[in-house]
């Protein structure tokens, strides 16, 4: 009988886990009352429910290193609380942390098979794919997020499309291991792609580049079908830019090149100039998680958009100024383990992940992502292969 229990509460402890995964390529359009988003409701269950199986009955599983570096990062975060330049900022992002550690050792705890590591990969393709759905609505019913620029509700067409970037290479990988309904993650793959354009944004546009290079890379594991829907996907994404796409749609992604070699990056070079400004006067302890918006307000001003805040919009220089050098550190120091987990790897996950952490440094040197659901997944996710590469642990 307890043998029965464990099975039924591990059971459910992972499909609140997997719905939760799910959930975050669209979790700002669906909000639970007194809650937040629809993958922090969730995710407090799946953390409830496996946090339960895991102690009542012995199911701990020992931390790695790169979750010893998240757990140092997230103290050190809440640690400038006490000398932000604005706690109630600090105290809101250190919350998110907590919560974002939470899920990375949920998914550490839980995810000791192939098996599991494939499924949370598909619910966040599939998730993607709903994502993209509602993208794909609002734009044949004109609800633009901002000037002729469209997204899932609730997102910042850049932040979206990054998130659906990072699915892609997931659902080339699962083509080629799951080849029974490897079409299905194939016919995904256009959808996201589309759903990418429509958000016109230009980093996450390379970011996508970047996530085709997978197929490059799985090349000689692949069979004649999948390399020539590979060859096809990628001239597609190129016509796009030329013909496929809505016409403001290409017109803004045509600026790529200019704005590379001589643009502001719609004005982020002034607002990383001043977050540099002000490193220069807190180097090693930093302003604060989360206050990089109060701390370049002296050269900046007051946005004049009421909730505009003028966010680092690059991940390193966000994660330098906030938490200054002692933080930068220890978040490298994270990087850098999940970089030596990646080099243990057989050569295909290998590849997909190299692939993955490419996709991300695009997409993040123009947007602050630290403390983004997805970023701390695919962290997550690279513990579980690297510990599942090497290692054998019971399911």
């Amino acid at each position: 009988m307890k043998s029965l229990g464990l099975k039924f509460l591990d059971r459910l402890a992972w499909a609140l886990l997997y719905a939760f995964v799910f959930t975050i390529p669209w979790e700002k359009s669906v909000w639970v009352p007194a809650v937040g988003s629809i993958a922090r409701f969730l995710g407090l269950f799946a953390f409830a429910a496996g946090a339960f199986v895991a102690i009542r009955y012995r199911a701990l599983r020992r931390p790695n290193a790169a979750l010893l570096f998240a757990m140092l990062f997230v103290g050190w975060s809440a640690a400038t609380w006490l000398w932000s330049v604005d706690p109630a900022s600090t105290l809101r992002r250190t919350q998110t942390f907590v919560e974002l550690l939470a899920m990375f050792w949920l998914i550490w705890n839980a995810c000791r098979t192939s098996d599991r590591q494939r499924y949370l990969m598909q619910a966040y393709v599939f998730g993607a794919a709903a994502a993209s759905s509602i993208a794909f609505w609002r734009y044949f019913h004109n609800r633009q997020t901002y000037y002729l620029r469209y997204a899932a509700s609730g997102f910042d067409p850049n932040d979206f499309g990054l998130v659906l970037a990072l699915a892609i290479p997931l659902a080339l990988y699962l083509a080629l291991r799951e080849r029974a309904v490897r079409w299905i993650y194939l016919a995904i793959v256009p959808a996201l792609v589309a759903a990418v354009v429509l958000t016109a944004s230009r980093a996450s546009l390379i970011a996508t580049f970047a996530a085709f290079t997978f197929a490059i890379f799985a090349w000689r594991a692949a069979d004649p079908a999948f390399r020539i829907v590979s060859v096809a996907l990628v001239v597609a994404l190129g016509l796009s830019l030329f013909r496929f796409a809505p016409a403001p749609q290409r017109q803004r992604l045509a600026t790529i090149p200019s704005e590379m070699a001589r643009g502001t990056f719609h004005d982020r070079t002034r607002i990383w100039k001043s977050g540099l400004k002000v490193l220069k006067q807190h180097p090693i302890l930093g302003v604060g998680s989360g206050a990089y918006p109060k701390a370049v307000e002296p050269w900046l001003g007051k946005p004049k958009v009421a909730g505009f805040q003028y966010v680092a919009h690059n991940t390193f220089l966000s994660v330098l100024v906030e938490c200054g050098a002692v933080g930068f550190a220890i978040y490298a120091a994270l990087l850098g383990t999940l970089t030596l987990f990646i080099r243990t790897m057989r050569p295909l996950e290998r590849w997909l992940w190299i692939v993955v952490a490419a996709a991300w440094a695009v997409g993040v040197s123009t947007l602050t992502w630290e403390h983004y659901k997805p970023t701390w997944l695919m962290m997550a996710l690279i513990t579980t292969e690297w510990a599942r590469s090497w290692r054998t642990d019971s399911p």
